[in-house]
This record gives structure tokens, C-alpha cells and sequence, in this order.
């Protein structure tokens, strides 16, 4: 029998909020100056006034620094999408790497890079992509919005063809392309510039506001369907606003840095875990992605590897591990 939620210990929350701000300050410091941190933190004064030598500044301002800004907003957006994905199906597995969308934006970043490679931007293949599989996944589950079963058995079946796509568009390109392609596909923020930094943050505030603006229809709509509806709830509107803005933040997520999977499906699960709370807690929720996959990016950067190990694979493992002790811990308590 689960244990029904506590209600909401406002301080608790702050302290939590303002914890994994400061623990993500200090952690956007470490990550922009690893590497070489004796170097840099005796000339760092000297670097901010642009009094240093051109390859340090040009390591710092275009390498280090847009790296460690795409992982915070790349975090906390797949935290979002994957809060939003796991109200709207009732279904805790709900995230869009599990259901789909991840790999479909993917499969339409590949596929516009094959056909239109200098003519239509990706983000416009990886929105397309993701829409794709969310319409897809939507008509599975079309009566009364039923995403259980149908739900997973439409995400491994879009998997599937969304690799398959994936592997096709691979066999397209020139050498050089496939492995530029295959590396991003594996989720990296290896090389990664402020034209990917612009593409997430320019999406992160607006769809932060919309979930805002629908987050006390979200709380009810999160009990049940029945329920938003009883107490008055215009629960089309809620739903096509949170699914559009989780379809955009999910394809914003992969242009920048690829396929990361696991942030979307863990970070909401520990918010509400550490916080006992019966409501969603959006800002709590995006600080823990954002955390989450800098630490993740910063681990990746101190392993004795000969080449950096892309973040997107330490995080396939560690969620898979999460997901592992969960299924542990809830086949133990039954």
C-alpha cells in the first residue's frame, strides 16, 4: 500500500531550493575552469577583464564557459519535459527519453541534416521529430487519455523505428559527418557552442512561464482526470499547453546536446522524494535536473579516459542503476 503524500513544509522546500542553488554555483565554478584549475584560478581576475592571453580566453569564453551554461539549461529542461510527461500519463516512467521523444527528435535532427543540410536548421527536423512521436503517443492512449500500457508499447515501438531512422541517416552522410553525428548522438557537450547555448535558453524561460501559469490546474490534473474536471479545470487547454511546452523543451534539450537519457525520469522523481510533496515543484524540479547533469558532465571530465566520456553514456548508467534500486525498493515494500 503506498503512503500517501505529506503535504508541502514550505521552509523545507526554500532550504532545498536554495541548496541546490548554491550547490550549483559552485559547481558552474569548477566546471568553467577544469582542466586547468591552478592556471586559471590565479588568472581568472585577469580573464573576466579580457588581460590574458588570446588561447585562454578563447578556451574560457568559447569552450569551457557555453559547455557549462547548455548542461544547466539542458538539465533543467529535461527535468521539465519529464515532470510534465509523467503528470499528463499518470505513469511515473513517463519521461520522453522512456516514451520516445528524445530518440524521435533525434531521428528528425538526423533526417533534416541528410535532406537540407545547409538549408533548414535542426532544431526545425528535432521539433518535428518530437511532435511526430508525441502525436504518435497520444493516439495510442486517445480514449480518455490512457497512456499505460499503450503507452509503453508505443514508446519501445517508436524506439525502435527512431533508431532504425537513425541508422539510415548514418549510412547517408560522409565519414566525418556520421562521426560528428554519432558522437552528438550518444548525448555530448563535447564542442559545443553558444548557438546550442541560445537554442535551449531561448526556450527555457518561455516554457518555465506557461508551466507557471498552468501549475495549480497541473497539481489537480495530477490527482486524476475526473478530478480537474470537478472542480472546474479547462483540462484540453491545461493538457495542449503542457504537452506543447514538454515537446519543445525535450527537442530543445536534444539540438543542444543530443539524447540525454535518465535526467527527465530521475530529477522529478527525487524532488518529490526528498520534498514529500503533493504538488509539483517546478523551480525545485529544474535546479535538481540542472545539477544533475553538470555533475554528471563534470565527473565525465575527471575520468582517466583517453577521450572524454560523453556525458550522455555516465548518464545512461547511473539511471539505469536508479531505476534498478527503485525496482528494488518497490518489489521489497510489496
Amino acid at each position: 500500500m503506498n503512503r500517501p503524500a505529506l503535504l508541502l513544509s514550505v521552509p523545507y522546500a526554500r532550504f532545498y531550493a536554495w541548496s541546490c542553488l548554491v550547490l550549483l554555483v559552485l559547481l558552474v565554478f569548477f566546471s568553467v575552469i577544469s582542466g586547468k584549475q591552478q592556471f586559471l584560478l590565479l588568472q581568472l581576475p585577469d580573464l573576466l577583464h579580457n588581460q590574458t592571453d588570446a588561447v585562454t580566453a578563447w578556451l574560457f569564453w568559447q569552450l569551457w564557459l557555453p559547455r557549462t551554461v547548455i548542461a544547466v539549461g539542458v538539465g533543467a529542461a529535461l527535468a521539465l519535459s519529464g515532470s510534465i510527461f509523467q503528470i499528463l500519463t499518470y505513469n511515473p516512467l513517463g519521461s520522453p527519453d522512456i516514451i520516445g521523444v528524445n530518440t524521435g527528435a533525434a531521428a528528425g535532427a538526423v533526417l533534416c541534416t541528410l535532406i537540407w543540410p545547409n538549408n533548414l536548421p535542426t532544431t526545425v527536423g528535432a521539433l518535428f521529430g518530437a511532435i511526430t512521436v508525441v502525436f504518435l503517443v497520444i493516439t495510442a492512449g486517445r480514449e480518455r487519455f490512457s497512456f499505460g500500457i499503450q503507452m509503453i508499447m508505443a514508446g519501445i515501438a517508436i524506439n525502435a523505428a527512431a533508431v532504425a531512422i537513425i541508422q539510415f541517416g548514418l549510412t547517408g552522410v560522409r565519414q566525418e559527418d556520421a562521426l560528428q553525428m554519432a558522437a552528438w548522438l550518444s548525448g555530448s557537450l563535447a564542442q559545443r557552442s553558444w548557438q546550442e547555448a541560445m537554442v535551449v535558453w531561448l526556450v527555457l524561460p518561455i516554457c518555465f512561464l506557461v508551466l507557471l501559469s498552468q501549475r495549480n490546474a497541473l497539481d489537480i490534473l495530477a490527482i486524476s482526470r475526473s478530478t480537474a474536471l470537478g472542480v472546474g479545470v479547462t483540462v484540453p487547454t491545461t493538457f495542449a499547453l503542457s504537452l506543447a511546452a514538454a515537446t519543445t523543451l525535450a527537442a530543445a534539450a536534444v539540438v543542444a546536446a543530443g539524447p540525454v537519457s535518465f535526467i527527465a525520469l530521475v530529477a522529478p522523481h527525487i524532488v518529490r522524494k526528498m520534498l514529500r510533496s503533493n504538488r509539483w515543484l517546478w523551480f525545485q524540479i529544474s535546479l535538481t535536473g540542472a545539477l544533475l547533469l553538470l555533475t554528471a558532465d563534470f565527473v565525465s571530465r575527471l575520468l582517466p579516459f583517453s577521450s572524454q566520456l560523453p556525458v550522455g553514456v555516465l548518464t545512461a548508467i547511473s539511471g539505469g542503476f536508479y531505476l534498478l534500486v527503485l525496482l528494488i525498493h518497490e518489489w521489497w515494500r510489496k
